[in-house]
């Protein structure tokens, strides 16, 4: 038995020893601002459901600025619920009318359609099944104009999309709001590629500026099928390609989505990639550490959270507007420890930034970096995965700064959340305590 003991404080040192960095040793990160990767057009969220929970809450005019302004977010992402509710957005209409407001600018709206009517359904129901069959042929046609119908509605509430997926998780068979299609058609479901088509070229004929497509926005990335959506579906007819991270790596360790992301961004290098939905559970911590390996590994263009809102979760925990008297919080909702990862990153990175190279000092200790076109602000998102305090120097050699501005979110019990911590020292070094997040702000003169 002693000797079993002896034998696991050996295994435990060979293996701290591996993974510990000491708090004092400190690391150093040098950014190159003349070696560019992709641009960033911006950070999105969704609200699919719970759309009357926003315009029925007492408290909403606080919300929609805790929702856009606080985020500064740059696109909503709405389900299409043309022909399957009386009347299409009814609240929508004002939650994109007030997030204007509170942004001071206009919102980009992805409207992706999780289903077509349940009369254009093989199985005549909104979950599952695929494209409805006519005389032994999928209604294509019908699918188009269910989408051109769909913008003729939303356009008439005031709702005119930039974007628009034709279905959400194509090769998901999902026990809600759902329709399947194969990359290409079979016997047993329709093909994405010619729903595509048929989408693009109704549009294209009846409209003068149609929206752009996004797609196949599939489950995840990595895998067989995925590539298989890519390859059958013309590219031409898509602005980005939008996919989902369920699929493609361990939300535990974002570092296995690394090979899926790499290829991604290697063999589809001269299209924009946009991840439009993840969500897992609650932790900040990895929700900033899975951004960082989609900025950094895929060079994504944008990344959109799953749920803004939600009633049991999302970047923002919603409570019934209905139901008060079961609120456990004083305003029926509050900021989670997800909604302040993101922070660290949409709120500084804007529309237009372009990401930087890092040299990396440990990996860690994730470290990126965004400069605005006109180089005179640059913006570092570090991400401290260990259990222990670390210490970073940041040196950037051709930027000369006047100002600086650091925040800090540590994602621990009772941990302070996105906290004005003044401005870097004289050193350029930067403390992170464990399991923490920092966005440091530097300021050329007059930016």
């Amino acid at each position: 038995m002693r000797n079993h003991i002896c034998k696991l404080f050996i295994l435990l040192f060979i293996f701290l020893s591996f993974t510990y960095i000491a708090p004092g040793a400190g690391y150093e990160y040098t950014i190159d601002i003349n070696k560019s990767y992709q641009e960033i057009e911006g950070f999105g969220a969704s609200i699919a459901w719970y759309e009357n929970y926003v315009t029925a809450h007492p408290n909403k005019a606080e919300l929609y600025d805790v929702m856009f302004k606080e985020l500064d977010l740059d696109f909503l992402r709405l389900q299409n619920w043309y022909g399957k509710r009386d009347r299409v957005a009814q609240h929508e209409a004002e939650i994109v009318r007030e997030a204007e407001k509170s942004l001071g600018r206009p919102i980009k709206v992805l409207i992706t359609s999780w289903t077509p009517p349940q009369d254009l359904k093989s199985n005549n129901h909104l979950h599952g099944g695929t494209l409805i069959k006519e005389n032994g042929a999928y209604a294509y046609d019908k699918f188009a104009d269910y989408w051109y119908q769909s913008l003729l509605a939303y356009a008439e509430e005031g709702i005119v999309p930039e974007f628009i997926s034709i279905q959400n998780e194509p090769d998901y068979n999902a026990t809600w709001n759902s329709c399947l299609f194969a990359p290409t058609e079979t016997e047993e479901l329709a093909g994405y590629d010619k729903a595509l088509a048929a989408v693009y070229e109704k549009l294209h004929q009846e409209m003068e500026n149609p929206p752009l497509l996004i797609g196949p926005e599939t489950i995840g990335i990595g895998y067989t099928d995925f590539y298989k959506y890519l390859e059958y579906m013309n590219l031409d007819y898509i602005y980005a390609i939008g996919h989902h991270l369920y699929n493609g790596g361990d939300y535990a360790n974002p570092a296995t989505f690394k090979h899926g992301m790499n290829k991604l961004a290697e063999d589809y290098k001269d299209i924009p990639r946009f991840q439009t939905e993840f969500e897992r559970g609650d932790d900040g911590l990895k929700t900033a550490w899975l951004m960082h390996t989609t900025f950094v590994e895929e060079n994504a263009n944008a990344y959109f959270y799953w749920d803004l809102i939600w009633d049991n979760g999302g970047l923002i925990f919603l409570e019934s507007p209905y139901f008060k008297y079961q609120w456990r919080t004083e305003k029926g909702f509050y900021r989670t420890d997800e909604y302040y990862a993101f922070k660290h990153f949409s709120r500084y990175i804007k529309a237009g930034f372009t990401r930087v190279d890092v040299d990396e000092g440990h990996n860690r200790i994730k470290v990126s970096a965004y400069i605005s076109p006109n180089r005179k602000e640059l913006v570092i998102v570090g991400i401290n995965t260990q259990v222990v305090e670390q210490r970073i120097k940041l040196h950037v050699p051709g930027f000369k700064f006047t100002d600086s501005e650091l925040y800090k979110s540590v994602f621990v019990k009772e941990g302070k959340k996105f906290e004005y911590e003044g401005s870097i020292n004289d050193e350029r070094a930067v403390s992170l305590p464990p399991h923490s997040v920092i966005t440091v702000r530097l300021l050329a003169e007059n930016s």
